[in-house]
């Protein structure tokens, strides 16, 4: 049996893209559906946390957007260190820096809101990972605070259904790759990663299901094609993915 996928994966596979990324962050930027959803649930006063920040792709745009008071992590050192090079250039003077969205360094009720943009908690291997990044996101976040990401949905494109049905006797018949956690974990390969990537697909109804017992009201959630048409070169860099907006209730 081989060795579950743990972070070191995680960090070598975002290591290997970081010059992708950085293209990512200074050719196409936001994109209209982020735009959208940013300008519709932020206000300018919003002290804000880019978990997974990457080289800045989301955090520039937003601070140029007028979010001024805004902070980029990402759990890879080299997204880091090239986000703070991009920063030198566009002399926004953004705080960049490394962290783990397991254990946050920041205090309870900090930010009015968090972003973890292009289905990036998704990239966190296991569910109870993923439930402990959750229960840091909520401590940090401000009563009535706003929860920002996408995830893949397994369940949206039918090209797709006959694979997943594939996968989901696989699991029944303990056939897997065992070196995944659940039903929906892939390890697959990337428009932006040289190294493979792991990643959760999850469908609507487990996210909806997870944020509502971890104590979030879901304000809205679409899938990106059924709102927006993005250019070309969103499209080349990302799949559709879905977006969901929430409230911090408790």
């Amino acid at each position: 049996m081989m060795e579950k996928i743990k972070e070191m994966f995680i960090k070598n596979q975002y290591k290997s893209g970081v010059e992708s990324y950085t293209d990512f962050t200074t050719e196409v930027g936001l994109w209209a559906s982020e735009k959208y959803v940013f300008e519709q649930y932020l206000k300018p006063s919003f002290r804000i946390l880019d978990l997974g920040c990457g080289t800045g792709r989301t955090t520039f745009p937003l601070f140029q957007l007028g979010f001024k008071n805004i902070i980029g992590v990402d759990l890879t050192p080299e997204m880091i260190t090239s986000a703070k090079e991009l920063d030198k250039i566009y002399k926004t003077n953004i705080q960049f820096e490394v962290g783990n969205a397991l254990e946050l360094r920041f205090g309870k009720d900090e930010f009015d809101a968090v972003i973890f943009s292009f289905n990036g908690l998704m990239s966190i291997p296991s569910q109870m990972n993923r439930n402990r990044a959750i229960v840091e996101i909520k401590r940090v976040l401000k009563k009535g605070g706003v929860f920002i990401f996408t995830t893949h949905d397994r369940n949206q494109e039918a090209q797709f259904l006959s694979f997943w049905k594939e996968e989901k006797t696989k699991w029944n018949n303990a056939k897997q790759d065992t070196r995944l956690y659940e039903f929906g974990d892939l390890v697959t390969s990337s428009k932006n990663e040289k190294l493979q990537i792991y990643i959760h697909i999850p469908n609507k109804e487990e996210i909806n299901n997870w944020l509502i017992t971890n104590g979030f009201e879901v304000t809205e959630t679409f899938y990106r094609t059924e709102k927006f048409d993005e250019n070309q070169a969103v499209k080349d860099k990302s799949g559709a993915c879905r977006f969901w907006i929430a409230k911090n209730n408790t």
